[in-house]
């Protein structure tokens, strides 16, 4: 079975609900926004003079703990709220959906002729102030490296999807870079935009690329915080970047706390000695408390994004269509959706966001059924 056959597979969709007023339910201190693309955390009302220089920290409460330190590696949500701060794509997405440059000097277009009339040649030219960490310079050398990286089937890619198209590769020179498209495919700078990129030269010849020991133990990346220390089972902490080749960062010092148990994690917020929790870190009967307490900011975001649970069609059980749509119909998503998620998303049959451009508002609805459900297994064999 081929690698991309199995990666569609694993994301085949049991049970959806979207997370457009869920995903981004941050609870903070100074209003804080996850990810945000220049200081790795943005306030949402912005300081009228930004600070001449990096002041002050925050500490973001997480009830899952960052393990997973190479970006381009499979991983979870927690893992990018590090990757945001620490590492950098060749470009990002802001708050209007539009991309801006990071990691590029300009983001490729047709319009600026970084993109061929047919969508297979792109010509890339770098931003030459960027710098790892280290000190060594960024180059297009490391893109063509992190490219052929994802490619090669011997890394557990988390994806290769669009990437896994780009071909004949050309250093022009240490800021400029071309490539070819097998075939045109509209979703790869929204892709580009969500990988973030690692040095060559600290990786290229590691006996294990899967498991580097020595760059997982002090990543090194581009983004407007640098790596300090990480206390496994307790916290990560992040200092800012001084040579950083973008606006920002503002805070001196980003400190993720793992807090495994939800309770204490919300007295954390409460006392103050957490500064910022996501939607794990507010449990449904706390919900309407937070939003009264003093100097506290609970704030619904609009994202679009989706939850969902998937099936492992490698398991002979879950290959029959019988037990996926009983398992489906057995699924109250209203129900986790005001116990669990404050009733703000809203249900979907789908595993794309209303806001995408490929969401189909029209596919069948599928009502919560045990009964139904039930039936279906009866019928295709499968007896208790």
């Amino acid at each position: 079975m081929s690698e991309d056959r199995k990666n569609e597979i694993r994301s085949d969709t049991l049970l959806t609900a979207t997370r457009r007023r869920l995903l981004a339910l941050g609870a903070s201190a100074g209003a804080l926004a996850w990810a945000g693309p220049k200081s790795g955390w943005i306030a949402s009302a912005k300081a009228a003079t930004p600070p001449s220089k990096p002041t002050g920290q925050a500490v973001i409460g997480l009830s899952q703990e960052p393990t997973v330190f190479l970006p381009l590696l499979a991983h979870i949500e927690v893992d990018e709220g590090v990757y945001f701060n620490l590492f950098s794509p060749l470009w990002r997405v802001d708050e209007k959906g539009s991309f801006q440059p990071d990691l590029v000097a300009e983001v490729p277009t047709l319009k600026n002729g970084g993109i061929s009339a047919d969508g297979l040649q792109w010509h890339l030219k770098l931003n030459d102030k960027a710098k790892w960490h280290d000190g060594t310079p960024f180059s297009a050398d490391d893109v063509k490296f992190n490219i052929e990286l994802i490619q090669n089937p011997k890394f557990l890619a988390g994806r290769r999807s669009g990437i896994d198209l780009i071909q004949d590769i050309k250093v022009l020179g240490p800021s400029e870079l071309t490539f070819t498209l097998k075939k045109p495919y509209a979703p790869l700078p929204s892709i580009l935009s969500w990988t973030f990129l690692v040095p060559k030269h600290l990786l290229e010849k590691a006996s294990n690329i899967n498991k580097p020991e020595a760059f997982l133990a002090q990543p090194v990346g581009t983004g407007a915080f640098k790596w300090v220390e990480r206390v496994p089972g307790d916290h990560i902490t992040l200092s800012a970047n001084d040579a950083y080749h973008g606006t920002g960062p503002y805070l001196e010092k980003l400190i993720f706390k793992y807090v495994p148990d939800l309770t204490v994690l919300y007295t954390q917020f409460q006392t103050g000695d957490v500064d910022y929790i996501g939607i794990q870190g507010i449990t449904p009967d706390h919900y309407e408390e937070a939003k009264s307490l003093a100097d506290r900011h609970v704030t619904p975001v609009p994202q679009p994004f989706i939850e969902n649970i998937a099936f492992n069609l490698g398991n002979p059980i879950f290959q029959d269509p019988a037990v996926r749509e009983a398992l489906y119909l057995a699924m109250d998503k209203q129900s986790i959706i005001e116990q669990i998620y404050y009733g703000l998303p809203s249900p979907t049959e789908s595993f794309l966001p209303k806001q995408s451009w490929a969401f189909n508002p029209d596919l069948p609805k599928q009502a919560y059924d045990q009964e139904k459900a039930k039936k279906l297994l009866d019928d295709a064999g499968w007896k208790p």
